[in-house]
């Protein structure tokens, strides 16, 4: 088949069987700015049929499989995303505003106290991601830092690995995956599951691979369509999850946690002309 995908879709229509019938309805019905930010195992979900009957129709489209469908749907709302906008300018802004106020709805502020305290409580915490998650990671250490809280980073998969190989049930490790698909991560995971770590996911994907083995799960609703890898919006929304942890880090601790960022500002004080 040739063409735009919603076209090769509806041309779809005339040759397709009753499950693909079932997939075409389904996908109609859904909005195509929705589609590109789902997995596969979301969409099959929604539609009901199993992941491989998703791919296989794909492919009857012309696509290699679900992922280059997404990446040429992607393209096109792309397009008409950028007409529609009043400017540049103001769309980027309603996109970053959007993936903090979409974030904050499934964010459970109870869960990030258990979080907290679990923090403040365990011998060693580390935070790890690959890619543009290690940028959050990496956040994860400056932001508590200010709170006391020594965080271990790199962003070298293979020392992620060994030091978590390292790690025991008194001690945490913060995982950040956007698609939480990413198999480095998920590697990561599989060690610090085996020791017993407590494990916190960071993620928006609560059906993706590295969600399975989450002790604590915190979501960010701003997900990333095929084209964007990376994208400034989606560390936007993970940037806003870390200070709300380090919000219930600061209320957890307390009197301290006053005192420790007072120090910390202090330590920098004379850094400014």
């Amino acid at each position: 088949m040739v063409g735009k995908p919603l076209d090769r879709i509806y041309a779809a229509r005339e040759i397709a069987t009753k499950t693909e019938m079932k997939i075409i309805d389904g996908i109609l019905k859904i909005s195509p700015n929705e589609i590109i930010y789902l997995s596969i195992s979301d969409l099959a979900s929604r539609l009901k049929v199993a992941d491989a009957t998703l791919v296989r129709f794909c492919k009857k489209l012309g696509y290699s499989g679900f992922q280059e469908f997404k990446l040429h749907l992607s393209q096109e709302c792309a397009v008409l995303q950028h007409n529609e906008a009043d400017s540049t300018v103001k769309r980027i802004a309603l996109q970053m505003v959007d993936a903090i106020n979409e974030t904050s709805r499934s964010i459970r502020y109870d869960e990030c106290l258990k979080i907290a305290r679990l923090m403040i409580s365990s011998r060693k915490v580390c935070a790890f991601g690959v890619g543009n998650s290690s940028i959050t990671a990496m956040e994860i250490t400056n932001v508590l830092a200010r709170l006391g809280l020594t965080v271990t980073y790199t962003p070298d998969c293979h020392l992620q690995a060994m030091i978590t190989s390292n790690l025991t049930p008194d001690d945490t490790v913060i995982l950040i995956s956007v698609s939480g698909s990413t198999k480095d991560i998920i590697d990561v995971a599989e060690i610090a599951k085996r020791n017993g770590v407590h494990t916190v996911v960071i993620t928006c994907y609560d059906r993706s691979p590295l969600a399975k083995y989450a002790d604590h799960i915190l979501f960010s609703t701003r997900r990333e369509a095929a084209y964007e890898g990376g994208s400034v919006s989606t560390i936007v929304s993970i940037s806003y999850i870390i200070n709300v942890l380090y919000n219930a880090i600061y209320e957890v601790l307390g009197k301290d946690g006053y005192e420790l960022t007072m120090r910390a500002a202090s330590s920098v004080a004379n850094k400014s002309l």
